[in-house]
């Protein structure tokens, strides 16, 4: 761990938590612009910037000032984009349709600061009524796409008058409209998935009950963020944004930690789910917390490569790589190669969800072909 990350992780746990007694290696002066750019790959520069104000010790004045306006820019997106989510979900419930944010603000409540977490997209999962979604954009001219089983806009803007402070559309989001929480590659964890979500799960109605909806247990909840940052993992790679809403669920969500294994083991997925939570624990909950044995070792070096190695910036790289390959078959190649070493690599964390994520991609290849040669 170089003296940058140690800084990160030390003044992430100041932001996260407000443990004073939080022993930080002072910064050098030229920490200060690799802590920065670290922070922002990581989409932390917030939480970041809360744990440094605790503290005596402040970057040059200039990046401080930078550091500044990028947190009170994010602040008021936060601000808008939780206006945006209630609006949408609003009109959504005004035609029968009933849907609810998922991620964003709603997970950014847990958080001592909500609107220091970095904004993203706007995720709304609808309930009840999909099949009348696309049909109410289109009545409202509202111009969208299917993206991955997904309806997508990126041309909602703000509509409102002058006593709310702003013009008409300022601001531009994408949102992002799932029929579901989530999805899981492998077809029979799918489907336990997607009973209980719909409320016809034996196994869940026997252990939580049938009057409780499932999207408002917060153990459900987690489960669903855990389930997507380990799709993340497997795809893409993540950074530490969503590693930081699963350790603020644990720490202030009053979730019941057996409950939560119990829906992991459930769906498949307390193996990566367990090393997670110990990637929590090593890194973000406790300073002096140590991997325990080589197995658990093994497990949190493995995602600290994929979420400080990784980031947000895999899927980009990978796109770059195929741009950069004229020939679809070498692309086809090289695309192929890295997917069977990634899924190898992660198999130890995720081995039914690695193995059917190679099916899966495998699957969409061969509809492409054969829908091209249709």
């Amino acid at each position: 761990m170089s003296r940058a990350e140690r800084l990160l992780f030390s003044f992430l746990r100041l932001g996260l938590y407000g443990d004073t007694r939080e022993n930080i290696v002072w910064a050098e002066a030229d920490d200060w612009d690799e802590l920065f750019s670290l922070s922002c790959r990581q989409a932390v520069f917030g939480i970041v910037a809360d744990g440094i104000a605790m503290t005596a010790m402040r970057p040059p004045l200039a990046l401080w000032q930078k550091w500044i306006a990028l947190l009170l820019h994010t602040e008021m997106m936060n601000e808008e984009m939780a206006c945006q989510g209630d609006r949408l979900v609003g009109m959504l419930a005004a035609d029968g349709i009933k849907a609810s944010v998922f991620k964003g603000t709603s997970v950014a409540r847990w958080y001592p600061k909500p609107a220091h977490r970095s904004y993203g997209d706007i995720d709304i999962v609808v309930h009840e009524g999909w099949e009348r979604l696309a049909p109410l954009l289109r009545r409202k001219a509202i111009p969208y796409y299917e993206e991955d089983k997904a309806i997508v806009t990126e041309h909602l803007g703000h509509a409102r008058d002058a006593a709310q402070r702003f013009s008409s559309y300022d601001w531009q989001y994408r949102t992002e409209f799932h029929p579901v929480y989530e999805f899981i590659y492998n077809p029979l964890m799918n489907t336990r998935l997607r009973q209980i979500t719909a409320g016809t799960s034996t196994w869940w109605n026997a252990r939580f009950g049938r009057s409780g909806r499932p999207y408002e247990v917060p153990e459900f909840y987690l489960a669903c963020v855990i389930l997507h940052l380990r799709r993340h993992v497997l795809s893409y790679g993540t950074g530490l944004k969503q590693v930081c809403d699963v350790a603020v669920m644990v720490k202030y969500a009053d979730v019941d930690l057996a409950k939560l294994r119990a829906i992991l083991q459930h769906l498949g997925a307390w193996r990566f789910g367990k090393a997670l939570l110990d990637f929590v624990k090593t890194y973000l909950y406790d300073e002096r917390g140590k991997p325990r044995g080589n197995s658990q070792e093994k497990a949190t070096s493995l995602l600290y490569g994929i979420f400080m190695g990784d980031g947000y910036a895999l899927k980009t790289r990978r796109e770059d790589v195929g741009n950069a390959t004229r020939r679809s078959s070498l692309r086809i190649a090289k695309n192929c190669w890295f997917w069977t070493k990634r899924s190898l690599r992660l198999f130890r964390l995720m081995p039914n969800e690695a193995f059917s994520f190679m099916l899966y991609k495998t699957a969409q290849r061969v509809g492409k072909w054969c829908g091209q040669s249709i």
